[in-house]
């Protein structure tokens, strides 16, 4: 999950769900489904295997062989 300000996205899910990426905006007491995608490589590929970190507005992930990290800012 990243943050900034009122907006939000998750990432990750199940099985055929596992690259979802979920833009959000925080409203009240919850949060309001704005758009649904997948998270994709530079090259437009899915990551497959990865690690996945996620601080403040990124979300940072590490796709095998894990050699380099990607970054996803909601900030920008």
């Amino acid at each position: 999950m990243a943050v900034h300000g009122e907006r939000v996205a998750f990432y990750g899910g199940y099985g055929e769900e596992r690259d979802r990426l979920v833009h959000g905006e925080i409203v009240e007491t919850s949060v309001e489904q704005a758009d649904v995608g997948l998270l994709t490589l530079p090259d437009g590929s899915v990551p497959g295997r990865r690690r996945v970190v996620a601080r403040g507005s990124r979300i940072y992930v590490q796709a095998d062989p894990f050699t380099t990290w990607g970054v996803f800012d909601l900030n920008s």
